[in-house]
């Protein structure tokens, strides 16, 4: 637990100050974030706050876990690849998503990459997750079943369901991030059950690697936190597709590492939500030119509603925070039995 810790601490501090120097080194430069026309007529106060926010996720987060590895390395000799394969996958898509930043910032436009090019870049990253955890993890291609010790083998099926846990959650978690302090306050949730699922695994259940996963999630977390600082209402600085790629990324992998993809729909169930309500939106007005909602992703509708967008983001968290618990709930059930 003391690397978790510690983790948590490095972290946290590194992210403040890298968040401050992005916020600085953008507003010097009067770099700033493109708001959508589309978008809620509130929003377009918005229009130039710095982004990429992200960026002290990655920062942070990765130092964090690599110096506490170290450390750990050095105490003890303990060293697990699964820990590092997230990591990658962590910077991976951090990357993917800032790309997709710059050139939206180069141009002076919200959208940044081609969708379908984002797509295939994180198809490349599904490619890479499949073969390193096939061929060098040897990684079991086996589903758990909620609320009991069943788990079955599904072949080689099982890389369509890995393929599908990505692409989802890297685009959920890059929907969700419409308002201030939304999806990161979201991802800290999430994560945070996760951090608690790897501990039990790694203390109970002896899974050795687990505890590489709960730093990392822990580093990630911290990272989140101290950006919140400068990212609650009003935002001071956005985490950009570079913090929501990358977020979304790590849910998806360590989801899959822990063996929790189905209980990830749970856990994870606000960013469903979100998804849902914008596949749903998509497909009502193709089909009979209507809309569902007034606005998606839903929590725009709500916005439009006349809600606050303070009372949207803590209503939402909130929900977030309904729906951990009760993934948490269902995954400790085994240990009732």
């Amino acid at each position: 637990m003391n690397w978790i810790f510690l983790s948590i601490i490095i972290s946290g501090v590194i992210s403040v100050f890298v968040t401050i120097f992005l916020i600085n080194f953008q507003r010097k430069r009067n770099i700033g974030k493109s708001i959508r026309l589309d978008g809620p007529k509130s929003h377009s106060a918005k229009a130039g706050t710095p982004t990429m926010g992200g960026i002290a996720f990655l920062i942070a987060g990765s130092l964090s876990y690599i110096a506490v590895s170290l450390i750990k390395y050095y105490r003890h000799a303990e060293f697990n690849l699964e820990g590092i394969f997230a990591l990658s996958i962590f910077i991976l898509c951090g990357i993917i998503g800032f790309i997709d930043d710059f050139i939206g910032l180069k141009k002076h436009r919200n959208l940044g990459l081609r969708g379908w090019v984002k797509i295939g870049l994180l198809i490349a990253v599904c490619i890479y997750f499949i073969l390193f955890s096939k061929f060098i993890l040897h990684f079991p291609t086996t589903i758990s079943i909620p609320f009991t010790n069943h788990v079955f083998d599904i072949g080689y099926w099982y890389y369509i369901i890995v393929v599908f846990i990505i692409l989802s959650t890297t685009n959920a978690v890059n929907l969700t991030d419409g308002l201030d302090g939304l999806a990161a306050g979201n991802a800290v949730i999430v994560l945070s059950v996760f951090i608690f699922i790897a501990f039990l695994e790694w203390t109970i259940l002896n899974v050795k690697a687990d505890i590489d996963l709960a730093v990392l999630c822990g580093a990630v977390i911290a990272a989140c936190i101290g950006f919140l600082w400068w990212n609650t209402s009003p935002a001071e600085i956005f985490m950009g597709d570079t913090g929501a790629f990358s977020l979304g990324g790590l849910i998806a992998a360590v989801s899959i590492l822990l063996k929790q993809e189905i209980l990830l729909l749970i856990i994870g169930g606000i960013f469903v939500i979100e998804a849902l309500s914008v596949i749903i939106q998509v497909i009502w007005y193709k089909s009979f030119k209507k809309r569902v909602f007034k606005m998606a992703p839903i929590h725009h509708h709500f916005e439009l509603l006349g809600w606050p967008e303070v009372k949207v983001i803590t209503r939402f968290w909130l929900i977030c925070l309904l729906f951990a618990a009760t993934g948490f709930s269902v995954y400790y059930v085994k240990f009732l039995k």
